[in-house]
């Protein structure tokens, strides 16, 4: 699309995805008219055919611009399309403009709202990251899944134990070493409930390793050549370990597509929102508005400083990290802080829901700062 013209004619086409089905609808916006609706299955030969067909009905001079919006089948339609030298770009959904009263939805009409959508530029792009990058994201991702299924584990085996009348005896936290101890002195009379504890033990125990062996091989990843520099500056900030930088680095992919870091904090949901008219001034929790996982992390990296010393064996690695973060970044460690801090009491004025969020807001404003090689 970089080399058009004002006389280059451009047919915008829009494809509401499905896992079986695609439907197509074709937009000239000269003419105002929509045209070439087809549905068909969702294999890449029909997508391919039907935009051949119309390169030849409308002629080879004309452009295309082709957009699905976002959702479960990925990035694989777009990437092809691209190797077939056809523009395409990934909808988000939260910038289509849908009419507030519409009550019939149809895969017809959402292919027609797509195409208007792309000739109308009323809409943002998805950030389509490299394979590898993608690859990353969906690794760390089975971590997240794994550490879903151990916290339920940990509460059915709490919970059995719990109705047999056997709590933890002793103060303090759960699965520790002492606890784990206790647990393998656990014995029951009756075949079945030992089979019970077995299984529910076993469980956890398995999804225990599975995790381990999942964070060393991520702890690999974060020597690639892609991601190594982002994760070597991100951990220079306090509480944000490797496993947590490749996560982040690998949701977000291009930290360039933020303007500023206040779009950042933005797109983590960690910015208040705001519910004002006319002379009442009002501003709500956290928005919680995109990128859920990012928030996740960056709560979970704040909480960690709340509930751990900040002085730790860790902390020479972390300052070994940060002098070298500060030579290739040309700015010092206390203007890092403070810049988190500006953009911190910036983006919570009033209100602030909780101290966790805050900080994670401000983590994510320094982090901006960091991924973009520069002050923001």
């Amino acid at each position: 699309m970089n080399n058009v013209t004002e006389n280059t004619k451009v047919i915008y086409v829009g494809i509401d995805v499905h896992k079986d089905t695609n439907s197509f609808c074709a937009y000239d916006s000269r003419e105002d008219k929509l045209f070439a609706e087809h549905k068909s299955s969702s294999k890449f030969e029909n997508t391919l055919h039907y935009l051949k067909n119309l390169q030849k009905s409308v002629g080879q001079d004309a452009v295309f611009l082709i957009g699905y919006e976002a959702g479960p089948t990925g990035y694989g339609l777009c990437r092809k399309l691209q190797k077939e030298d056809f523009a395409c770009v990934i909808i988000a959904p939260s910038t289509i403009a849908k009419a507030p009263g519409q009550k019939v939805k149809t895969d017809r009409m959402d292919a027609r709202l797509l195409a208007k959508t792309l000739a109308f530029k009323t809409y943002s792009p998805v950030c389509l990251p490299s394979e590898k990058l993608e690859a990353i994201k969906e690794y760390t991702r089975v971590r997240t899944a794994k550490i879903t299924m151990l916290k339920k584990a940990k509460q059915n085996l709490l919970s059995f134990l719990l109705r047999m009348g056997l709590p933890y005896p002793q103060s303090g936290h759960y699965w520790t070493q002492a606890h784990m101890a206790w647990l393998r002195t656990m014995n029951f009379a009756d075949k079945w409930l030992q089979e019970s504890f077995e299984e529910y033990h076993a469980e956890v125990i398995t999804l225990m390793d599975k995790v381990q062996r999942i964070e060393a091989k991520i702890l690999e990843l974060c020597k690639d050549d892609e991601v190594r520099e982002k994760i070597d500056a991100l951990v220079c900030i306090s509480g944000i370990s490797y496993v947590s930088a490749i996560s982040i680095v690998a949701e977000i992919g291009d930290f360039s597509r933020f303007s500023k870091a206040k779009s950042f904090v933005s797109f983590t949901g960690l910015c208040p929102g705001e519910d004002s008219s006319g002379n009442r001034v009002r501003h709500t929790a956290i928005t919680k508005a995109g990128n859920s996982r990012v928030r996740s992390l960056l709560v979970e990296c704040a909480g960690s400083l709340r509930m751990h010393s900040v002085v730790t064996a860790k902390s020479v690695r972390v300052k070994r990290a940060a002098e070298k973060c500060v030579r290739r970044h040309r700015f010092l460690r206390g203007q890092v802080h403070a810049q988190a801090q500006k953009k911190n009491a910036l983006s919570f004025p009033k209100r602030a829901p909780l101290q966790s969020s805050n900080d994670g807001g401000g983590k994510g404003a320094c982090m901006f700062c960091l991924g973009n090689d520069e002050f923001c």
